[in-house]
Parts: C-alpha cells; structure tokens; sequence
C-alpha cells in the first residue's frame, strides 16, 4: 500500500473533522404536538443537549456524511500524484481547491434543499422537505435558505481550511529544504560528496520490467548477442545507412 503524502494527510484530518462535527451537532426532528401530524425537520443541535429528548433526523444526517466522505474520496484521488516516500506532489493547489469548491457549489445549486408545501388549512409553515433536482418537478417550490446558506458557507470554510493547511505545508517543506541547503553548504567537499553519493544510491529510479512486445527484445546494435557467435558485422548507424540504400 502506497504511503499517503501530506496533502492526503490533510485531507483526511478535513474530512474526519467535518463527520466529528456533524455527530456532535447533528439534524434533529420536531416533536409535533396533532395527531396525524409527521415530524419534521427542526433544527441542528448539540448531541449531548438534545439527544433523548427530540430524534435525530437520519437521512439528512446520512445524506451529509455521504457528501463529505464523496469529497474526501475525490480529493484523495486527487491527490494521489505518485510521489515517493511522502514527498508532496507539485501541483496548483489554491487554483485546484477554487475548481473544488465551484464543484460543490454547483452540485449544491443543482440538487437544493426545498420547501414542503404549507398547508393553508393547518396553518402550517414551511419546513425543509427534502433536496430535489432543481430544474424537476419540484422547481416551483421555495428552497429552503437556512440549509441552502449553511452548505454554501460549510463548502467556503472548508476550502479556506484546506488553502491555509496546504500553504502551511508548502512553507514547512520550503523551509525544510532551505534548511538542509545550508546545512550542505557548511559541509567539506569530501563529507558532501559522500552525501550526495549515500542519496543517490538511496534513491536511485526503480527500473520498470515492460512485458515483451511485438517490436521490443535485446537489440544486437547495442550488444553482442550470446547465441550469434560469428562477428558482428553491423553496427548502429552503419545498419541503418545500408537500409536506406536498399530501399532507395
């Protein structure tokens, strides 16, 4: 299993705290005081104030968590740029993080929370009803604005979290660097070298077994072949100007 870089890294502590905080405050139902009468939604409280006493509304705490987790998994594949032993992948982060959080305004303004229909003969207002495709059926209903501006400020929220831990972790890695530039610097030649030769036995690129194909397999242009035991006779350039004779 690949090791996750330290974008991941803060991706998922995101995403982890924004399931924590839904847990702790998360949609509750109304008590209605008719018979016949659903509950409805009411409201976000805090689990500890309210749990026991009113029941927690589960398909928009579902619905939430799907969101978020949807997220993460993109961001993480995302973010997944190959980099070897933690190193953070190069990439455009802040223009990235505005690409993500038009997505998820856009999905947000696509599929809005609605209003249930009010009841002239109860005398009912509106509560949140559920989210429906904006341009269906239930268009001609009123979005519900509470839920509405709550996800568009949660999704801006997150997307300033994330710029500023992302900007944090460039600086750290730059300085680190700078750091051990100057380290290098101070160093004698003979320690230096020994240094760098240690690195680039460490890291050396890993070479990549291809499968043989119609095309690929040893080149006898570049060395002897062990089953041909006569000379070699062509070599190189001197093959490919005698294939040019013959075809002209």
């Amino acid at each position: 299993m690949a090791e996750m870089n330290k974008y991941q890294r803060v991706a998922v502590i995101v995403m982890a705290v924004n399931i924590a905080l839904m847990f702790l405050f998360p949609p509750f139902l109304d008590n209605p005081i008719r018979r016949g009468v659903l509950p409805g939604f009411e409201g976000f409280y805090p689990l500890l104030s309210a749990y026991g006493v009113r029941r927690i509304h589960s398909e928009l705490l579902t619905l939430q968590i799907m969101f978020v987790v949807i997220n993460g998994l993109i961001a993480w594949l995302m973010l997944d740029r190959g980099a070897i032993k933690g190193e953070i992948p190069e990439f455009r982060y802040t223009r990235a993080i505005g690409i993500f959080a038009a997505a998820n305004i856009a999905c947000i303004m696509l599929f809005p929370p609605f209003e249930s229909y009010s009841s002239l003969a109860k005398f009912e207002t509106p509560t949140f009803d559920g989210f429906y495709f904006a341009l269906g059926d239930k268009r001609h209903r009123n979005f519900f604005i509470p839920i509405l501006y709550l996800e568009i400020i949660l999704v801006i929220i997150n997307s300033l979290v994330l710029w500023l831990l992302f900007n944090t972790v460039r600086r750290s890695e730059l300085a680190a660097k700078e750091k051990v530039l100057e380290l290098a610097r101070a160093l004698p030649p003979e320690q230096l070298a020994e240094v760098a030769a240690s690195l680039r036995s460490e890291y050396k690129p890993i070479e990549t077994s291809q499968e043989p194909h119609l095309g690929a397999g040893p080149d006898r242009r570049k060395r002897q072949d062990p089953r041909y035991r006569g000379p070699e006779r062509r070599k190189g350039g001197d093959r490919r100007h005698k294939s040019r004779l013959t075809a002209s």
